[in-house]
């Protein structure tokens, strides 16, 4: 039986995605439990809402899988109103919004808070590939103007999202847009100069905040910065090894963690899922859940590759290592080899407005590979049936 790629690879992502999130579910609830007893709220309080993001998130993917030509989004007409709906989501939430945890990227309406800035950051991604692929004569041939392009595209995202205190979101962003640009066979130095101002920007970024130098050093030493206060202490990453010392290499069970329990692991459904669920489930269950990763990069990648389409090749691009990087910066952080951050992991951590953004994201992915050229096939064997086929 032969399926067609779009058939395969855009379904592999959503059911990966899908999969990912009923997981995050289970230990959203578990990670939360006793901190919603706590609060006075009914134990089951942050799963309810993740659920529900949840839904929204796989009717949002569904639509736009279903009645949405990606292809729309290089037309002049939608490119600058995606452009102009992430800015002013951006400005937003410095205007209005709240800061928790050390990141101003909430706003709270009517006792519900929600994160812009996480659907801004898809909406930036899809808007430069769509537009590198619109103005790709005049980007190609025009240094000033592929400057231009770069600054509003993606420098004047990078100092909004910045000014929230979101430094991790602000290096994926970055890191999605110049490996975009990379396949499109520009000049190197169309690359290198841009990535320059970048690592002076970051580095000043760094610099003018002493708490994230103080995380730096954390890296090297964590047990030295347990006792410092707030944003200055490595107590949370201490409490994240314990947790990954606990969990062995098959968990303490579902439920049984300890350190969410007891509150040590404070944010162990969100910002320390993955070592929530190290915990719980232990190295082969987390190794489960990279190797689903592994396997969004593998399909979005694959759609990339397959398609003819420049804007759809530069998106699913972008959008599949926006995505992934973000994994493996959470990954990084709870296992202490990248510095303290607030990036949730996707599809498990909670966060609804993360949930649907990344749908979102996946949605796209899907209605790429549903435009996927008719030539492009794979052939899948099932029950014994049907033989494999170019």
């Amino acid at each position: 039986m032969k399926v067609r790629v779009k058939e395969f690879y855009g379904w592999l992502i959503f059911g990966s995605s899908l999969l990912l999130s009923l997981l995050g579910l289970v230990f959203v609830y578990t990670g939360s439990y006793f901190w919603c007893v706590r609060c006075g709220a009914p134990p089951y309080a942050f799963a309810l809402k993740q659920s529900i993001a949840l839904v929204i998130g796989v009717l949002t993917a569904l639509l736009i899988y279903r009645f949405i030509d990606y292809r729309k989004f290089a037309t002049k007409r939608f490119l600058w109103g995606i452009y102009l709906t992430a800015i002013f989501l951006l400005v937003a939430v410095l205007l209005f919004g709240k800061e928790i945890n050390n990141s101003k990227s909430w706003i709270i309406v009517g006792g519900v808070s929600f994160q812009p800035a996480e659907l801004a950051k898809i909406l930036i991604i899809i808007f430069d590939s769509a537009y590198i692929s619109y103005k790709w004569y005049d980007i190609k041939r025009n240094f000033k103007f592929f400057l231009a392009f770069i600054t509003f595209g993606l420098f004047i995202p990078d100092l909004l999202i910045l000014a929230e205190g979101d430094l991790g979101s602000a290096m994926i962003l970055t890191i999605s847009v110049f490996a975009i640009l990379f396949i499109t066979g520009l000049d190197l130095k169309y690359i290198l100069y841009p990535a320059a101002g970048g690592l002076v920007l970051f580095t000043v970024a760094i610099i003018t905040a002493p708490y994230r130098l103080m995380r730096i050093k954390m890296l090297f030493n964590p047990e030295a910065y347990m006792q410092t206060g707030g944003k200055y202490s490595s107590y949370q990453l201490v409490q994240a090894f314990v947790a990954f010392a606990k969990g062995g290499l098959t968990g303490m069970g579902i439920g049984n963690g300890v350190m969410s329990k007891f509150q040590f692991l404070t944010f162990a459904f969100s910002d320390f899922m993955f070592a929530h669920i190290a915990e719980e489930i232990g190295a082969l269950g987390t190794i489960f859940v990279l190797l689903i990763y592994l396997l969004i990069l593998y399909a979005g990648l694959s759609i990339a590759d397959r398609t003819d389409e420049q804007v759809g090749k530069y998106m699913a691009l972008g959008l599949t290592l926006y995505i992934f990087l973000q994994a493996v910066v959470h990954m990084g952080v709870n296992i202490g080899l990248v510095p303290t951050t607030g990036i949730t992991l996707p599809f498990m951590s909670m966060g609804g407005s993360s949930l649907i953004s990344s749908f979102l994201a996946v949605g796209v992915l899907m209605s790429i590979a549903r435009h996927l050229p008719p030539e492009s096939k794979v052939s899948i064997k099932l029950l014994g049936k049907g033989r494999y086929a170019d």
